[in-house]
């Protein structure tokens, strides 16, 4: 059946009075790929064509024997089964194929791919193009205090394929310990660039009696001559077979160039206009949906990207290195920096507030920091905590600040009104935690990244009893990055290799396999139930940095424009009408320190930068 997006044409007037920023047609005339795929009846194989010209890929399931792709760009396409390296229980292989797509039409296909041996049944987010060694996890890791020392300390972290993908000698692997038990001032991680603070490991999870422990096992398992290895994926999520048929991903590439650094993605975020923002290392990247364009901005020399936001004039905040915040006009390339007090401090991922001031996350400074729309300055507060590293951020609809404690095994809200903290300990220590969503019922939902065990887990802090509450996901070695609500609260996870919906009144999981072997750090939810995320471990391989969107309902497609939710917590400030904040390109100070006091004597400082105001 043939399609055709529309958007109603009060929306399109809405959206051209508030934002100076056009954008193309919908796609009108859509063409569609459906075919057979022959092997066992019971698989369901994943299906893959890929647009060379437009650098756009769609990833469907072949569920009994058949398969269907919709709403695609004319062109011709490559097809391939579960292609290069998606983990899969099963492999399969198939001599190349191409197809023809022309607007509005239907073309059909008959694949006939060949079961052979296993060679992706492996665990995590990396591809080996060398090879590895699969093995178990009891195989790579025998039992032992050595064992149980390292899953509490660096597992916990790092997840398990860490460790077995290095080898060194005991001098090496006291240097990697070295990096982490230390603090900054004795030779830790961020030592280049803070004066003090805590180290990455406390001694809570690596006690000084138990480092001799750990070289012992990491030097007889791990040594300069161990081979390199992963762990296999010895059991495989229950996938929906009617879910998965319905289902599609859309890829929008932009390919690394041999010879060129790799192009790599991290966050995505939407603007009024439909239009796809993603951050790519010194770039912001700006997806056309309904055209497959790509564009690129640069930042200024010294400045990377981490998290980003769209303001409700169409500029774009982002986050990261060099900078607490920039801030892009995609209409004349300019680029404003809001030079760090310190060094060291920066930016890791911003949210707006119903004012439209942002706040975001400063993880290697061990703070949170506010951007006041009203005095175009930044200032910041200290973490009660040592080293809490705050990461992931958003904002409650009582324009509360909440964010993840990495290491700390906690969950802390910030009120900006009483400029009070409050900690809320998660179930599951110790671990580590990377982001975290507030749902319309303002309930708080994160995902326990790094852990001790088998199995990841999503939280819940109750709005209203402050309750924690978690779920274990149905993968193994999943390592749920990020939780983002939908429209009817749905919470999507994104994971290594799969991004899983939960619907809490029925505690259903439906998890969908990715189209590429990758990690996600962030996912964001159009409008109309569209997941977005940046496939970020994809673009180490030839895949390049990309956007992708994954449709639970392929035949629910209204329009291939990301419009956001004005009433979902990443988009406050979709309710903002100004006035906003031109950008010049300038370079723009802050007054040095923080606004609040902490009772803790190794707190995280850098050097003051040339030029900044001290208080």
């Amino acid at each position: 059946m043939k399609r055709r997006f529309y958007i109603a044409h009060a929306v399109i007037a809405a959206m051209l009075a508030a934002m100076s920023v056009s954008h193309a047609a919908p796609l009108s005339a859509p063409g569609e790929v459906s075919g057979t795929v022959s092997g066992p009846s019971n698989d369901i194989i994943p299906v893959f064509l890929y647009n060379n010209e437009k650098n756009v890929g769609y990833g469907v399931f072949a569920v009994n024997g058949s398969f269907r792709a919709t709403n695609m760009f004319p062109g011709r396409y490559d097809i391939t089964v579960q292609n290069w390296s998606v983990p899969s229980k099963n492999t399969y292989e198939m001599e190349p194929m191409s197809v023809e797509v022309t607007s509005g039409g239907q073309s059909e296909v008959r694949l006939s791919p060949k079961l052979v041996a296993p060679t992706l049944n492996y665990t995590g987010r990396d591809v080996y193009p060398g090879g590895v060694k699969v093995q178990s996890y009891d195989e790579i890791y025998p039992e032992g205090q050595g064992r149980r020392i390292l899953e509490n300390s660096c597992i916990v972290c790092h997840g398990v394929n860490f460790i077995p993908d290095k080898a060194a000698s005991r001098a090496g692997w006291q240097a990697f310990i070295n990096l982490m038990a230390h603090g900054p001032a004795d030779g830790g991680l961020f030592g280049s660039q803070l004066i003090a603070g805590p180290p990455i490991v406390s001694e809570e999870r690596l006690a000084p009696e138990d480092i001799p422990v750990l070289l012992d096992y990491l030097e007889t398992n791990f040594g300069p001559d161990a081979p390199r290895r992963a762990v296999l994926q010895d059991e495989w999520p229950t996938l929906d077979s009617e879910a998965l048929a319905k289902a599609q991903f859309i890829e929008y590439r932009l390919p690394n160039v041999p010879g060129q650094a790799s192009k790599y993605a991290h966050s995505p975020h939407f603007g009024a206009d439909g239009m796809v923002y993603v951050t790519s290392g010194s770039y912001i990247m700006r997806v056309d949906p309904t055209t497959a364009e790509i564009r690129r901005y640069p930042l200024p020399e010294g400045n990377s990207t981490h998290g980003l936001a769209v303001d409700n004039d169409g500029t774009v905040w982002s986050t990261g290195t060099g900078n607490f915040l920039s801030h892009l006009d995609p209409t004349t390339g300019l680029v404003d920096i809001y030079q760090t007090t310190e060094t060291g401090l920066h930016g890791n991922t911003p949210a707006f507030d119903s004012k439209g001031d942002i706040w975001f996350s400063q993880l290697m400074g061990n703070k949170i920091g506010h951007w006041s729309r009203a005095t175009d300055t930044i200032t910041y507060y200290e973490s009660p905590v040592a080293n809490a590293n705050p990461y992931g951020l958003d904002i409650d609809h009582d324009d509360k600040v909440w964010y993840v404690e990495y290491f700390n095994g906690a969950v802390t809200r910030f009120d900006p009104q009483t400029r009070t903290f409050r900690r809320h300990e998660t179930l599951s220590r110790p671990n580590s935690l990377r982001r975290l969503a507030v749902d319309q019922q303002n309930n708080v939902w994160y995902g326990v990244y790094g852990y001790v065990g088998e199995y990841g887990s999503i939280g819940r802090i109750d709005a209203k009893t402050g309750e924690v509450t978690e779920i274990e996901l149905p993968i193994k070695y999943s390592h749920p990055y990020d939780t983002r609500p939908d429209a009817s609260d749905n919470i999507w996870i994104s994971s290594m290799n799969y991004v899983t919906k939960f619907e809490p009144e029925t505690q259903k999981f439906t998890v969908y396999p990715t189209p590429q072997r990758t990690d996600m750090p962030k996912l964001e939810v159009t409008r109309d139930g569209a997941i977005w995320f940046a496939p970020r471990s994809a673009s180490r391989h030839g895949y390049g940095a990309a956007a992708v969107v994954l449709y639970p309902d392929k035949d629910a497609i209204h329009t291939l424009l990301a419009i956001p939710d004005p009433g979902m917590s990443n988009n406050h400030v979709s309710n903002y009408r100004g006035p906003f904040t031109r950008v010049t390109g300038a370079v723009k100070l802050s007054k040095h320190g923080a606004q609040n006091q902490v009772d803790y004597d190794d707190r995280s400082a850098g050097r003051p930068r040339p030029g900044v105001d001290s208080r």
